[in-house]
């Protein structure tokens, strides 16, 4: 399990559509910062690797997204290499 905190810079004009249509991704919460073209994120996936795969992929091209920013990651029950 990943969890990756971020946020993300979006067209102000667009912010409500854009967090509704972010707020419907599985794995995908919002909340809202201070700063009218920003958004906070939660991504919750089942690896580091799908969790990055949604951010820069799923979330990026969301209509209304003009960048995203991790932040944060923690990851449980994740094999770790040596």
């Amino acid at each position: 399990m990943a969890i990756v905190g971020a946020f993300a810079r979006i067209d102000s004009e667009h912010a409500t559509a854009c967090q509704r249509t972010l707020d419907e991704l599985g794995g995908v919460s919002t909340f809202e910062i201070d700063d009218s073209d920003k958004l906070g994120l939660l991504v919750e996936a089942g690896s580091l690797n799908e969790a990055h795969n949604t951010i820069t992929t799923t979330i990026r091209s969301t209509p209304g997204v003009l960048g995203v920013w991790p932040v944060y990651a923690n990851t449980e029950d994740e094999p770790v290499h040596d």
